[in-house]
């Protein structure tokens, strides 16, 4: 494990727990997956710097609706459920931009009880420019990210004795199969103390071609970032 902190490391510190091993688990997850029926790589490898910049272009796609329908949903609820639990800490799983975050953080933040954010994501660069912006945007705010994976890194948490919201958001949770969620989760409720709550975005049943082509948009940026995992 490596930390970083920023000029404000009151603020910010950033702890990496990928660099050391990444390649061997890389070569075993390949493995695994090339040998699987059906064939399938972990999508955590999308998300390298390259990775994570042209995912923030394909949610800016004309075709890809999640990221605006579950924004939309947060900016008219994000408050009614920052009012229920009372948060003191956001602990949100793979971020990526933490644009949508600021609809839990303004209301946290204006009712004064924000103390900390804690982003886990597979990117560095994500967890670091975010990190960043945030502490300028949140004068009370501090950051404490945690840079690894929803399989090895959960239990890398920080537990700070305060009142969290776990949020897992952007439909991610669709990425795992029966059996990865289920183990994840219970990695996930084994972090929530009595007062703290999860809330999980997912989409909804959608018309086949209206599915596809959000992952298939007429620009290629979704084609980009597929063959991204292989460089």
């Amino acid at each position: 494990m490596t930390s970083r902190t920023s000029e404000r490391s009151e603020e910010v510190r950033i702890d990496v727990y990928l660099r050391d091993g990444t390649l061997a688990r890389l070569a075993e997850d390949v493995r695994e997956g090339l040998q699987a029926t059906p064939k399938a790589l972990p999508p955590k490898y999308f998300y390298d710097a390259r990775g994570s910049e042209l995912f923030e272009q394909i949610t800016q796609q004309p075709e890809y609706y999640p990221t605006r329908a579950e924004q939309s949903i947060l900016d008219e609820v994000g408050a009614e459920i920052v009012d229920r639990v009372q948060p003191e800490e956001l602990v949100e799983l793979g971020p990526g931009s933490a644009r949508k975050t600021h609809a839990l953080l303004d209301p946290m933040c204006g009712d004064g009880n924000a103390r900390r954010y804690v982003p886990v994501d597979v990117s560095e660069s994500a967890v670091l420019e975010s990190a960043s912006r945030l502490v300028e945007e949140y004068d009370a705010l501090s950051v404490h990210g945690i840079v690894g994976d929803f399989e090895h890194d959960l239990g890398r948490i920080p537990r700070n004795g305060e009142r969290r919201l776990i949020a897992f958001l952007g439909g991610t949770i669709g990425n795992l199969d029966a059996a990865e969620r289920q183990t994840m989760l219970r990695k996930v409720r084994g972090q929530l103390g009595r007062e703290d709550r999860l809330l999980v975005g997912t989409d909804l049943v959608k018309d086949r071609n209206r599915l596809e082509a959000a992952y298939n948009d007429s620009a290629g940026v979704t084609a980009e970032f597929n063959r991204n995992v292989l460089t």
